[in-house]
């Protein structure tokens, strides 16, 4: 299972993203180590090894660093 974090809602001014595994759901969770949106499901039956950073050269932050940048 892929380890989620669910957006704010102060982030809600961005809106809802799609799944990034193309399943066709909206989501507010997110896999923090590669800044991906991922929803519920598809977290359940993929995994890490799946997901490509967001952009090459970011930067993995720690968790509690990706949760104080929200």
């Amino acid at each position: 299972m892929i380890p989620l974090v669910k957006e704010e809602k102060e982030l809600e001014v961005w809106g809802i993203e799609k799944c990034y595994f193309k399943c066709g759901n909206n989501t507010r969770f997110w896999h923090w180590r590669t800044n991906q949106p991922i929803c519920k499901e598809c977290a359940k039956t993929h995994k890490v090894a799946e997901i490509e950073k967001c952009h090459p050269k970011y930067k993995v932050p720690t968790k509690a660093q990706y949760m104080n940048s929200l």
